[in-house]
This record gives C-alpha cells, sequence and structure tokens, in this order.
C-alpha cells in the first residue's frame, strides 16, 4: 500500500489547530513545542521550529490565521449596516465588532479561539505590522467607533474600546470553559449570552464620563502634552 506524506501544508494546518488549542487550555508557556509537534501527529520533534522559527512564530500563525477568517466576517458585515444606512451607530460598530467573533466561536473550529486569545493576547502587539492584513476590519471599527463616542474625548474613548474588546473575549472565554465543562453558572445559550453581551458593551460605552474620570483624563492629557514639548 502507498502511504502519502502530508503535505507542508497539511502540517502547518496541523499545528496550528493543535497549538490553538493546547495554548488554550494551558498557556503559552505550559505547552511544549515538542508537545505540539506530537498531538500534531508530526514525527519530527522539531517541525514547529522548522516550519514557524519556533513559539513566538506558531503564536503568531495561530493569530494571523483566525484573525483572517475574521477579518473577512467583520468586513461583510461592515458592508450590511452601510447598506442599511447604520454606519456610524454605535450599536451597529458593536455588533460588527462582536458578533463576528461570536459567529466564528460558534463553529467546531472556533472552539478554543476565546480562551486562546483571553491567554495569549496580553503578549502579542496585534497593532504591529505583522497583523495589518488581518486586522483591516478591526481597525475600521475602532476608527468608526472612537467617532461616534463623541460624547468622550479621544483617548477617554480609545480607552473604553479597548477594554471593550479585552471584556468581550474575556466574557466569551468563560462561557467558552463552562460549556465545555458542562457548567453552566447562568442558565444561557450562546446567543443569548452574545446579545447580553451587546446590550451590555453599547450600554458601557455609551455611559456619560463621570467627574471623576473627566478630571484623570484632563490630567493625563496635560502630562503627555508637557513631555510632548
Amino acid at each position: 500500500m502507498l502511504h502519502l506524506m502530508p503535505s507542508s501544508s497539511d502540517a502547518k494546518s496541523a499545528m496550528i489547530a493543535v497549538a490553538e488549542r493546547m495554548f488554550a487550555e494551558r498557556g503559552i508557556h505550559e505547552v511544549s513545542m515538542r508537545d505540539v509537534a506530537a498531538a500534531a501527529g508530526q514525527r519530527n520533534n522539531s517541525a514547529v521550529q522548522y516550519h514557524f522559527g519556533g513559539r513566538d512564530g506558531l503564536v503568531l500563525a495561530v493569530f494571523r490565521y483566525r484573525m483572517g477568517q475574521i477579518n473577512i466576517a467583520r468586513l461583510t458585515y461592515l458592508d450590511d449596516i452601510d447598506s442599511s444606512g447604520r454606519t456610524d451607530t454605535v450599536r451597529a460598530l458593536v455588533e460588527a465588532f462582536i458578533y463576528p467573533l461570536a459567529d466564528f466561536l460558534a463553529t467546531a473550529d472556533g472552539s478554543n479561539y476565546a480562551r486562546f486569545i483571553a491567554r495569549v493576547s496580553p503578549s502579542v502587539d496585534t497593532q504591529s505590522v505583522e497583523f495589518r492584513e488581518v486586522s483591516e476590519a478591526n481597525n475600521e471599527v475602532v476608527s468608526r467607533l472612537t467617532r461616534a463616542l463623541n460624547h468622550l474625548s479621544r483617548r477617554v474613548a480609545v480607552e473604553r474600546i479597548d477594554l471593550m474588546s479585552n471584556m468581550t473575549v474575556a466574557a466569551l472565554a468563560v462561557f467558552e470553559q463552562r460549556r465545555e465543562e458542562g457548567n453552566p453558572v447562568v442558565k444561557a445559550d450562546f446567543d443569548t449570552t452574545v446579545d447580553h453581551l451587546v446590550d451590555l458593551m453599547v450600554a458601557a460605552l455609551l455611559a456619560p464620563q463621570s467627574e471623576h474620570t473627566r478630571t484623570r483624563s484632563k490630567i493625563a492629557q496635560s502630562t503627555d502634552a508637557r513631555v510632548n514639548t
């Protein structure tokens, strides 16, 4: 019988899928590259080094692969809200951020991705040049939201949008973990959870700025101005 060797592309795809799951479950530094290679069916213990240049390259590859898929869906969602005349409404833009990600997480391939992001994103600069081509839609959403939150200073708007991103990922990662462990602390299905999340993030972004945070923001802006002069 003729045994065909897996192609380089197949080997890389297998290692990306395995690494995403293992990093999500255990964290980056608790997973050896030898474990990833073995779990992906690679006989060569140095397969990760060969294909990705090491751990950092593998993490980057997982991010780029998944972000590329979600970027396409998010661009489509932006086109849809533009066609419906909801271009610059805060709710539509929050939906454009959350729904494409949630739709992907609901697929079989996406069942580990929220936990992967939660584990790995604090150590990765997704604004770097390596991510430019797969973050076009995300950057567009952030840019539009920053303009739409005109009741806030630009600095505060950007900070709130960053918090929205982090809280969304954290909430979805917790849901993902509970679902896997059969631990429904709150008896809500995934779609309902996502809808609640959209409502919460819209309310958080539209909340007025307190006098306390307004004062702190002015102090920070004044400090930045002095540093930059």
